[in-house]
């Protein structure tokens, strides 16, 4: 059976400054809708959303991009697969 977990997401180039060195890099973040639709409510726009989670990691928001829109498919099963290749160790596995 094919599960899948569709997501729209916004990602959003950034120019930041670290507040520790004062170096300025280019980066993007990615939220996903919901989280700035969650944070509207708030009365947050993206610009605030984006802002305190780059402060919150030391960095100084220079200048915020214009968001590119994306819809993501995420094959559950897949994901699962890949989760137990790269993690050992970390729960047990129930047997069927």
């Amino acid at each position: 059976m094919k599960t899948e977990f569709i997501i729209q997401t916004r990602c959003f180039p950034v120019r930041i400054r670290d507040q520790r060195t004062g170096k300025e890099l280019n980066d993007t973040i990615v939220f996903e809708l919901n989280q700035l639709r969650a944070a509207a409510g708030m009365g947050l726009d993206h610009e605030a959303v984006v802002r305190d989670k780059y402060n919150k990691m030391g960095y100084w928001v220079l200048e915020i991009g214009k968001p590119k829109k994306s819809t993501m498919t995420i094959n559950l099963e897949e994901l699962y697969k890949a989760h137990d290749r790269f993690v050992v160790g970390k729960r047990e596995k129930v047997e069927a």
